[in-house]
């Protein structure tokens, strides 16, 4: 390439950044040049010139429609949020309604498989005692147990998780129905699970999956504790 080519192509591209900042500047410009905005023409996506004023309809519908589909969205998930939030308060009225340990746990269980659809409802405590009370559908467990070890990791973080385990978590967790769990959400009972955790499996794999908030699911795993920590043996 010449240097007067290149020299030619610098020159045309400050031409159109002088052009583009004078327009930027002042917006008003063809409100005075109507006769110009109309005599400017703009390739469209068909392949085809339309002028400038239909080209700006077009762009403008386009947005409209992105829009709504965004606020089409934003609908739906508020709908959603409205509906956990609902169950999360019935879960609360259960666990009130119920006095002893054993029923409380029932509660949990009952309110996880019929108001939130969870296939499988797996619960574990932690003590050292050996003499715990009737805990109804938990499991107690002795804190050095391997399953837990397992775990560790889990435990550690104290928050919840959800996504996918190996087949010896799933074992643990789930015992003869861990191989029809593909998806599951794990919520620590107490700071960094140190009363239990709260194991729920689904059956469909994209039902606790990477994208899913968990912001519900800690909520949920507190109201637990709350319910069961009054009534943990001393």
């Amino acid at each position: 390439m010449s240097i007067e080519h290149k020299s030619g192509l610098r020159d045309h591209t400050e031409q159109e950044d002088s052009v583009t900042d004078y327009l930027v500047q002042h917006p008003e410009f063809f409100e005075s040049h109507v006769d110009v905005l109309a005599k400017l023409k703009v390739p469209h996506p068909a392949g085809h010139a339309v002028s400038l004023i239909e080209r700006q309809v077009e762009v403008l519908r386009q947005q409209h429609r992105q829009m709504e589909r965004k606020l089409v969205d934003l609908i739906e998930v508020a709908r959603g949020n409205d509906a956990l939030i609902e169950r999360i308060h019935r879960l609360a009225l259960a666990l009130l309604e119920f006095q002893t340990f054993a029923d409380r746990l029932y509660a949990v269980q009952e309110e996880l498989h019929n108001r939130f659809g969870a296939d499988e409802v797996s619960l574990f405590l932690i003590s050292e005692r050996k003499d715990n009370p009737d805990a109804g559908p938990a499991r107690w467990l002795q804190p050095g147990d391997a399953g837990l070890g397992q775990l560790h990791e889990f435990l550690k973080a104290g928050k919840p998780y959800v996504g996918r385990l190996r087949t010896p978590q799933l074992e643990f967790l789930f015992g003869t129905q861990a191989e029809r769990i593909t998806s599951l959400a794990l919520m620590p009972l107490g700071a960094q699970g140190k009363l239990g955790l709260l194991a729920v499996g689904s059956h469909e794999a994209d039902r606790f999956g990477p994208t899913l908030g968990t912001a519900f699911l800690a909520r949920i795993g507190e109201l637990v504790t709350a319910a069961i920590q009054p009534l943990w043996p001393g």
